[in-house]
């Protein structure tokens, strides 16, 4: 997806040094990794300068800018996101991609402070007769996201359904569509925004206490300076205009 600059993270720092110093040498673009679709967060748009949009995808490019640097997007799996095996082999320096925050995760990957709060939920066509986890029993099929925390949520607490993971949350959403699932169980913003289109309903809320955070390979040296973006669009109400526009409902 157009030119991927694969350059270390400390190498990147030092371009940042640079920059900031007015050196002569001027950074590359920072090559963001991200599993496309999952609006609200990021989802193509022919009409962006990123060929992208979301909060995810605005919240990074105004983190770039706030670095001095412009921003490429990269669409890379999911699991290569959670692993780290995306940003180690060099397709981008980090990644923003509705990724909670995870122990596990922190033992392959570094992530940023927290940017987003979010719950899991139960989508279900308009009419179904599922209205709660006590309705996923045998013989119901419930969609999930591999390598996510919706997948987890699903294994932990569903108490007799079948179990079907997807690559990506598009192929999860044309699935229920299509009638191969009963339901789907995944981030809160993401089925509000597909049942905005009418045809399904959040039927349940399962608060998680989950944190978003954009990750990294392991110790690199781009953690600090993006902290410090992320708290400089929180300070100067970038980020509440973003969540205002993707969350009107409060997220």
């Amino acid at each position: 997806m157009r030119t991927r600059v694969r350059a270390a993270a400390s190498a990147a720092a030092l371009a940042l040094v640079l920059v900031a110093c007015g050196g002569d040498e001027a950074a590359g673009p920072l090559t963001v990794c991200s599993d496309i679709p999952y609006p609200p967060f990021e989802f193509e748009d022919p009409d962006a300068a990123l060929g992208y949009s979301g909060f995810d995808i605005e919240l990074i490019a105004a983190i770039g800018e706030e670095l001095g640097r412009e921003v490429e997007i990269v669409v890379t799996g999911f699991d290569a996101l959670t692993s780290g095996t995306a940003m180690a082999a060099g397709t981008c320096e980090l990644a923003i991609s509705a990724m909670t925050i995870t122990a596990e995760r922190d033992e392959q990957i570094d992530f940023s402070d927290p940017y987003y709060e979010a719950d899991q939920s139960l989508l279900v066509p308009n009419g179904s007769m599922i209205s709660s986890l006590a309705d996923l029993v045998d013989g119901v099929v419930v969609g999930v996201q591999t390598g996510t925390t919706g997948e987890l949520y699903a294994n932990e607490n569903v108490p007799g359904a079948e179990i079907r993971a997807f690559e990506g949350g598009g192929d999860l959403l044309t699935a229920l569509a299509a009638g191969q699932v009963d339901a789907v169980i995944q981030d809160l913003p993401v089925n509000v925004e597909e049942a905005a289109k009418g045809a399904t309903t959040v039927v349940e809320t399962y608060p998680t206490g989950e944190f978003y955070g954009i990750a990294f390979e392991e110790g690199s040296d781009l953690v600090g300076p993006v902290n410090e973006a992320l708290a400089a669009v929180r300070a100067d109400g970038t980020y509440d205009a973003l969540f205002q526009k993707y969350f009107p409902t409060g997220g």
